[in-house]
């Protein structure tokens, strides 16, 4: 899957802190894996593509 098909850069951090703000930490958590894995795939694009330079 592509990052492409995830929402934006930084709108899983911001749900997660909305999330936190309303008081659902189990949701905010989830929210922050999934932030933390649409960076590491948007790091592994970008070295892929630096890689076929």
């Amino acid at each position: 899957m592509s990052d492409n098909d995830m929402i934006g850069p930084g709108a899983h951090e911001i749900a997660a802190l909305n999330a936190l703000a309303d008081d659902k930490s189990e949701d905010a958590k989830v929210l922050a894996i999934l932030a933390l894995a649409s960076a590491v795939n948007r790091l592994a694009e970008a070295q892929e593509a630096i890689a076929n330079i």
